[in-house]
């Protein structure tokens, strides 16, 4: 994963690095030109001096040598530092500084005369110099650290305002965030995260309002069933078999009533008030009409117990949400299990389903918890909301679905219910 620094960062490293150009051009400017200024004017002073010193000693006159200054023409007594230096002028620094000569050698007639001058002074000024602008150079880049630092604050404040306001939900529906902000960048962002809330709270009231009207249609003719099953119910002249019949579409409405509520309340992200139930309550009542779809597709269906705490045995949860998974998870198997097995498995927290029939893919695990996603097999069936149901309503109850496969071969689901 590629390292992203904040902003606050990447705004102290620019000021920083625009410190470190610019007064690293200044710093090696006023270097370049130190040397270029001493070289030019000594060169000029050296070649002056020199004319005069050498007239005087062609001519055999006492030679008028400024303070510090010697001339040599070529011969034993030459210092060896002066041996190996070319025509013109040369500064000669030794001793690690402690000594200092600027030379100038000139040869006519092949013979070499040379001009020195003692600069030890002047080099060790120079060589302070160099030290205080480096210092300078050093000292602007930590001063334009802290001053970014500072900086940063003042222009970072805002944005982390803003993004405090957002995360938390602060915005009142009185008062739009732009109204906090200068009419600036942070101001116009401001007024964009206005627009989109705005937009946002349009399109749930819609869907609140849809949701509504949902759920007001489906529970009328829900309830008209009811009503009828139990009259048709109460009938005396009735035999057992269609008395049955009529039982099984009274719960089948009950159930979908139920079923409407719950997925109503998952849309609108409300709480729901229904019934509660024990998993082991919720197995039982439904077992017969599992083991039915399993029978009609050539499977069995084979409920087993783990050891687990009496008290879990007792833990109630919502019935429709629970039933729901179960039920999903369980004809989920069904469809992709032929002449097969499926295994309902009561374990310590939660429930396991396992089937042996075609399994899914590796690459289709991560994407079978999306809508409308069917896998790649083909004798898909559905819509492929089954599963995205699971999960949805796992992550509203805080419960734990995962998959794996079920050796040697097709899937196990497996349900923490915390």
């Amino acid at each position: 994963m590629s390292y992203r620094p904040r902003l606050s960062h990447r705004i102290i490293l620019s000021v920083v690095l625009l410190t470190v150009v610019v007064s690293g051009l200044f710093t090696l400017g006023l270097t370049a030109t130190i040397h270029y200024v001493e070289e030019s004017l000594l060169t000029d002073e050296m070649q002056e001096d020199f004319a005069r010193v050498f007239e005087d000693y062609r001519r055999g006159r006492d030679l008028r040598l400024d303070e510090g200054a010697a001339f040599f023409p070529a011969g034993p007594n030459l210092p060896d530092y002066l041996r190996s230096i070319p025509p013109g002028y040369t500064e000669i620094v030794l001793d690690e500084g402690n000594r200092a000569y600027y030379a100038y050698r000139h040869v006519e007639d092949g013979i070499s005369y040379f001009m020195v001058k003692d600069q030890t002074f002047f080099e060790k000024a120079e060589i302070l110099l160099q030290r205080a602008v480096f210092s300078g150079f050093a000292l602007s880049v930590v001063v334009s650290f802290v001053l970014g630092v500072s900086m940063v604050k003042q222009v970072i404040a805002p944005v982390r305002k803003l993004t405090r306001q957002v995360a938390e939900g602060a915005q009142d529906e009185s008062r739009a965030l732009a109204a906090g902000y200068p009419d600036d960048e942070i101001g116009a962002l401001a007024g964009a995260f206005d627009e989109t809330f705005a937009r946002l709270q349009r399109a749930l009231d819609r869907e609140a309002l849809f949701t509504s009207d949902v759920s007001h249609e489906l529970r009328t003719p829900l309830m008209v069933i009811q009503s009828t099953c139990e009259v048709l119910a109460a009938g005396k002249e009735l035999d057992d078999y269609t008395r049955q019949k009529i039982e099984a579409i009274r719960r089948a409405a009950k159930e979908m009533k139920e079923l409407v509520e719950a997925f109503l309340a998952l849309a609108r992200r409300k709480e729901m008030h229904s019934e509660t139930a024990t998993l082991d309550a919720i197995v039982r009542s439904q077992l017969p009409k599992w083991e039915q779809m399993a029978g009609q597709k050539g499977n069995r269906l084979v409920l087993q117990e783990k050891t687990r705490d009496p008290a879990q045995k007792t833990m109630a949860y919502p019935a429709v949400l629970l039933r729901t998974v179960i039920d999903n998870l369980i004809q989920n198997a069904i469809h992709h299990t032929a002449d097969g097995e499926i295994v309902l498995v009561l374990r310590a927290g939660g429930f396991e389903v396992r089937d042996n029939g075609t399994g899914i893919a590796v690459n289709d695990m991560y994407r079978v918890f999306q809508p409308y996603y069917r896998g790649t097999a083909s004798h898909r069936e559905g819509l492929g909301l089954g599963l995205s149901l699971v999960q949805r309503i796992c992550e509203r109850e805080e419960w734990r679905v995962t998959l794996e496969p079920n050796h040697p071969k097709g899937c196990r689901f497996q349900i923490d219910l915390g």
